[in-house]
């Protein structure tokens, strides 16, 4: 009996991968190799022999050149086309197991890996795409009117069963604070200014307030309009005078300018009156 057998593993170069001919698998391992080896060491050795009686190298393999004359080692190929869901099926002698994708485990890789449960954040609420925590899937965050996302709107199940960042915070909006109108006083109905407060604007006696009267925090952290204008009586009235007198010079300006082009109109068409001749009346 030889003490070399062919086990049915070659490459067609040396920078080819070595491949089962069962069933072109690439995936060999290195733990199953003798003492250095592979070692190519006559050159072309694209075929593989294992040791039966090589004393500590018994049923390791070494490299060697295919035409050399060996015994075969004949044995059922185990990986088929469905040995692995998710992941490569690598064979060795008698035996095979599944390298799974990444976020996927099992001993044939079909249970994808799992995010712990993730909970809405206060005031908010996610939407998740497969409806679970499995690997890829992504969830998205959105806050209730009012509040806003601070971190991540979006995370993702990783391979490694990690959310890809942390749970974000939906803050209460607040708007900037408001100063009271000089020779006027404000009062609000949240001190916080948060969304919906509402904050009123009154003017002191001898006054006049132009403007609106009261501004509401609104979702985005704006208030929903500027701080108004207390202004004396004095001041209204000069500025009422003054949009009336722009009134009145704006409507001698519009008049002018038409009867301007209305006696344009009239000279040009005496002109032409001239220039033609008259036609003459036969009898």
């Amino acid at each position: 009996q030889s003490p070399y057998y062919w086990i049915g593993i070659t490459k067609t170069h040396l920078s080819k991968t070595w491949t089962w001919v069962g069933n072109n698998s690439t995936w060999i391992g290195t733990r199953s190799w003798a003492r250095n080896e592979p070692n190519n060491n006559r050159s072309n050795e694209f075929c593989v022999e294992i040791y039966v009686k090589s004393g500590p190298d018994r049923g390791k393999w070494n490299d060697e050149k295919c035409a050399r004359k060996k015994f075969p080692v004949c044995f059922k190929a185990q990986c088929n086309a469905s040995s692995c869901e998710r992941g490569r099926c690598v064979e060795t002698i008698n035996h095979s197991a599944c390298l799974c994708e990444p976020g996927f485990i099992g001993n044939r890789c079909q249970t994808a890996k799992e995010c712990p449960p993730l909970s809405p954040p206060e005031n908010g609420y996610l939407k998740c795409s497969e409806g679970s925590s499995k690997f890829n899937t992504t969830c998205q965050f959105k806050c209730h009117p009012g509040f806003l996302l601070t971190g991540s709107s979006a995370v993702t199940c990783s391979p490694s069963g990690v959310w890809s960042a942390l749970r974000p915070v939906c803050a209460t909006v607040k708007c900037p604070p408001l100063s009271q109108p000089d020779n006027g006083n404000l009062s609000c109905s949240d001190e916080g200014l948060i969304f919906n407060s509402t904050c009123r604007f009154k003017c002191s006696p001898g006054f006049l307030m132009t403007g609106s009267f009261a501004v509401t925090c609104g979702a985005t952290g704006i208030w929903s309009g500027p701080r108004p204008i207390c202004a004396s009586y004095k001041q209204a009235l000069l500025a009422v005078a003054g949009c009336g007198s722009l009134s009145l010079l704006c409507c001698i300006c519009f008049c002018w300018m038409r009867h301007r082009k209305r006696k344009k109109r009239v000279q040009e068409r005496q002109t032409e009156d001239l220039t033609n001749p008259t036609n003459e009346i036969s009898g």
